[in-house]
């Protein structure tokens, strides 16, 4: 049995969700200060907005810099969010135009019909923030694990990009194509109707929100080594469970319906995580691979609405100042509720 005052190894997993995804950077500031004698972050995992917000986090950790880590998810908010009046206009036509959804016949047309200012402009945002090209000599074996999810588009498989993979039992960094870059970032984020799919090695590849929302079965799965497997995971959830009133308009049903099916994954990760826990109880898993791995409560957006503004599908394409800070700190107060709370 585990001792109480033993540090426990904690796996962080970032759900997507656009702009809501601010929220998880407040999340991950405030559990980045969070004393360290209880809990050492020993992976991250997360899907579009998440993923980037945790490999921002997992930079910290690797240059041993939590503060580090906070400027630059401030950062990138700041850079990402819309600042100019041209930015502004854009910013709340998309908005305004989404919450039309289904109450008005609109014009749609493919991403591959007009540039790619947006993934252009993300790229250079993520390479400003992280560098990249020093990949090789920041990750060590012993240096936490990134995991982000993606699918790919044709062959409808799920894609886990990693920074370490384990051979012959021992965990090594991960070099190959299915590893962490701006490419494999900008994959888990490449959301069809907006931007185009992402080419990684030989695969095509769209928003992670489709495969694993976000990764967490992969936290214990194919980890030969018990001591490399977490003690507990902790959720950052950006789509709500539950909704006070019954959706009625086709705007409405719409959101609900994105929500759920962004829940839908991540509930699949949960049960693979509580299945495994059953069966060792059960003592119907020989050998000594597994581990007793605890799920924590979500740290979740139990709001229906930040700052007056509702909390539907469009705000998530939402890149205003004042709501974005806003969501980050809710992020900040919600995770703090979250760790007072913890033993």
């Amino acid at each position: 049995m585990d001792r109480e005052d033993e540090t426990k190894r904690v796996a962080v997993a970032c759900q997507g969700g656009g702009s809501h995804t601010a929220f998880t950077a407040g999340v991950l500031k405030t559990i980045l200060k969070y004393k360290k004698e209880r809990y050492e972050i020993a992976a991250l995992s997360g899907t579009s907005g998440g993923a980037i917000c945790a490999l921002l986090a997992w930079y910290g950790l690797l240059v041993n810099d939590e503060d580090r880590a906070a400027k630059l998810l401030d950062s990138f908010w700041e850079d990402i969010s819309a600042d100019s009046l041209w930015d502004t206009s854009v910013n709340n036509l998309t908005v305004g135009v989404n919450r039309l959804q289904g109450d008005v016949v609109l014009p749609q047309a493919s991403p591959y019909f007009y540039p790619t200012l947006w993934q252009d402009r993300l790229r250079r945002t993520l390479e400003k923030h992280f560098p990249f090209e020093m990949l090789e000599e920041l990750v060590k074996p012993s240096s936490p694990t990134l995991l982000v999810s993606a699918v790919d588009v044709l062959s409808g498989q799920f894609k886990v990009f990693r920074s370490h993979r384990f051979r012959d039992g021992r965990k090594t960094v991960n070099r190959r194509d299915d590893g962490i870059s701006v490419d494999a970032i900008l994959a888990s984020a490449a959301l069809p109707t907006l931007v185009r799919a992402v080419h990684v090695g030989t695969g095509v590849y769209w928003d992670g929100l489709f495969s694993q929302n976000p990764p967490i079965k992969d936290f214990i799965e194919g980890i030969p080594d018990v001591g490399e497997k977490p003690d507990e995971i902790w959720v950052v959830q950006i789509n709500p469970e539950r909704r006070s009133e019954e959706p009625t308009s086709m705007v409405e049903i719409l959101d609900r319906r994105n929500e759920l099916a962004g829940n839908l994954s991540l509930r699949q990760e949960i049960f693979f995580v509580e299945t495994i826990n059953k069966l060792i109880k059960k003592n119907r898993l020989a050998g000594n691979k597994y581990k007793l791995v605890k799920v924590r409560p979500p740290i979740e957006v139990g709001r229906e609405e930040i700052g007056g503004q509702p909390l539907d599908y469009a705000s998530k394409l939402n890149r205003d100042p004042s709501f974005l800070e806003a969501m980050m700190a809710y992020g900040e107060n919600q995770a703090k509720d979250f760790l007072e709370g913890l033993p």
